[in-house]
């Protein structure tokens, strides 16, 4: 039992990044969805403007979760700019293989399926490399 407990606590501290980014994600998630929830809901907003509004704030908020928890670094100005870029490549993707999909006359969800595995994984390996990419030294 106590080799499993230290198997586990090496494998939570080698995927730190990936458990944390997993984390804000969902929270990101759910906040861009109640937002739209909430401003439809209340006669604030038509579904398209909710979702950009939706977007933006969770956009904001995984930017600063993730510069503290996932990628340890301070925000900046520069740093955003690079985030909001892949998120941004994140949303053409999205759009992309969801096209694919109806393209191909495939069921919707499909087009959710391709969305979930690639998305999430391009998202995380771009900010890594390109948003929260240390400096050489």
């Amino acid at each position: 039992m106590p080799q499993l407990k230290a198997r586990v606590r090496e494998l939570a501290a080698r995927y730190r990044q990936v458990f944390a980014f997993i984390f804000v994600g969902g929270f990101a998630t759910v906040l861009h969805s109640g937002t739209v929830v909430l401003l439809v809901e209340a006669a604030l907003a038509t579904p398209v403007p909710a979702h950009v509004a939706g977007f933006f704030l969770a956009n904001l908020f995984s930017y600063f979760a993730n510069s503290r928890l996932t990628f340890k670094q301070s925000p900046s100005w520069q740093r955003y700019r690079k985030f909001l870029a892949v998120s941004l490549v994140s949303l053409g993707l999205t759009i992309g293989l969801s096209s694919l999909a109806e393209a191909m006359r495939w069921h919707y969800l499909a087009g959710i399926a391709m969305v979930i595995a690639a998305g999430p994984v391009l998202s995380f390996f771009l900010h890594k490399t390109v948003t929260f990419r240390r400096a050489k030294n």
